[in-house]
Formats: C-alpha cells, structure tokens, sequence
C-alpha cells in the first residue's frame, strides 16, 4: 500500500517554515497532493492518505472514499526512521481538538511523540475523548460573561464574531491550561488560543524544529 501526503493549507499559511520543512521531509518518501479540496487526481483505491489537519480528514473521507486516511502523527510516531528533536526541559499543556474526540490513537501518538522528545506533560481535565474546544469552530463557555456574549448571537458561529468578543470567551480555556504554553495540533485550537492572549505551538513546529 502506498502513501500519499496532504497537506494542509491552512498549516501551510500559518506556519509556512515547519510546512516547507515537513514537505521536504516526506518528499523523499511519497508524493505529495495538492489541496484536499481542489486536487482532481485520481488515487487508486487502498492507497494511504496521510493528513495532519481535522478539516483535511473530513474533506478526505468525502472526496476520496477509496482511499484509507492516517493521522500523519500516528504514522511519525511509527516510523523509527525519524529523528525527533530534544526539547528536554520543556513543559506544555495539552489542547486535545474536539474533532479528535474519537480518535484516540491521535492522543496516543501526540503524547507518544512529546514523550520521545523529552516534553513534560500537562493535563486539563476535559482531554482526550472528553475534549470540548476546537476554537473559533467549536465552544460553549461557562461563565456569565462569556456565555452572554455567545447566547447574544444564536446561530453564528464563534468564527464571525468580532475579535474582542473572541477573546473574552477564549480566556476561559486559556486559564484552563495554568499559564502554560499550550500545545495544540489542530489550527483552530491554536488561533484560538493566540486570540486569548497566551502562547501557543503546534506539534508539527516542534517536530519541525520552527516553534
């Protein structure tokens, strides 16, 4: 079975480094496709579609059904090929992605890779399949102040709504995690976190060695 790589776009313009350094990486061992939305190739069936972000792997499963989608981090945590770098010393909180509640081989793989990289661990208590936040997509904050202004505008999705109120409902899961930096691998998850005012990173800037 063969592997083809996906990137993401939205990756691609945020962190456009680690995406440059990551393409270059898997260019030596299978080729890469375009956009997940726009790429017109046709993939033979049973190939291996290996993505990193949430809305590539919805896009994936819709538009190419014969193909057999991998979380990217699963299959870097499997290859002993790779070299991880060392990042002994530091100390992160997890954001686990609301669109990855049921995907607990992500979890694994995300915590695996920190291990292997010498990254201390911290744990919120909603993690994992329990994880409720996926930024500016999806969140339903508890306090007055910030449920008021979500409860002001139904139907509108939190990406719509203007910057300052963001980062007054966003400042709830930003306490959550203790004055951490906050390692996300979701897009959102990180915008979010960063609209709140606090330091986020994404697994694959570690990986990359461009956080």
């Amino acid at each position: 079975m063969g592997d083809i790589y996906f990137p993401s776009c939205n990756f691609t313009k945020a962190s456009p480094q680690a995406a440059k350094k990551l393409r270059a990486l898997l260019r030596e061992q299978m080729p890469a496709a375009g956009c997940c939305r726009t790429d017109k190739k046709e993939y033979p069936a049973g190939e291996r579609a290996l993505y990193f972000c949430q809305a590539c792997r919805e896009v994936l499963e819709e538009r190419f059904p014969q193909l057999v989608p991998e979380n990217l981090f699963v299959w870097l945590d499997r290859e002993a090929g790779f070299v991880l770098p060392d990042y002994s010393g530091l100390a992160v909180s997890v954001q686990d992605c609301w669109r990855d509640r049921e995907h607990p081989e992500i979890h694994r793989a995300v915590r695996s890779l920190l291990s292997k990289m010498g990254v201390a661990v911290r744990e919120i208590s909603r993690n994992r399949e329990q994880a409720d936040y996926c930024g500016n997509l999806h969140f339903a904050p508890e306090r007055p102040e910030a449920a008021d202004l979500v409860n002001a505008r139904p139907g509108v999705p939190l990406y719509q709504f203007p910057e300052e109120e963001q980062r007054v409902i966003f400042a709830e899961q930003l306490e959550k995690h203790g004055g951490l930096p906050v390692l996300c691998y979701c897009n959102r998850c990180k915008l979010g976190i960063e609209t709140a005012g606090g330091k986020a990173v994404h697994l694959m800037e570690l990986l990359m060695e461009t956080a």
